[in-house]
């Protein structure tokens, strides 16, 4: 792979980390009101939350693909590199700390909207059903 092709890749990361950083600061609004009993910021909130999640499901199709597009050893040295291989040059040591900020970040975001949804729904929460995986 190209030093253009990590770069690239990066980038997307990056786009994927500032949508999960304003998802996160709206899910920490929504528990707050959840806490004061506003329901209407509540559901304001779980409105605002839907573009920077759609946004981010597009960036993170538009990752796959551009992974999916890559000869079979770049998809190769990505998956090592993604699993903590060492970097071996500094446009993959940029893109394996920034995928790795973003994996940080959605784990958090994931558990607080966990927290959330659980207040919010109950036994009848995303994450209560099993379907979360």
């Amino acid at each position: 792979m190209t030093k253009d092709d990590w770069l690239e890749l990066t980038v997307l990361e990056k786009k994927k980390y500032n949508y999960l950083v304003e998802i996160e600061d709206i899910t920490r609004q929504l528990a707050e009101s959840l806490d004061r009993n506003d329901q209407v910021s509540a559901r304001m909130l779980v409105a605002m939350r839907q573009d920077p999640i759609r946004l981010l499901a597009e960036i993170s199709e538009s990752a796959r693909a551009r992974q999916d597009a890559l000869p079979e050893e770049g998809r190769e040295a990505l998956r090592e590199l993604l699993a903590g291989t060492a970097a071996s040059g500094d446009g993959q040591r940029i893109f394996q700390e920034q995928a790795g900020k973003t994996r940080r970040l959605l784990e958090q975001v994931v558990a607080m909207d966990r927290r959330v949804s659980l207040r919010m729904a109950g036994e009848h929460s995303f994450y209560q059903t099993g379907r979360s995986g």
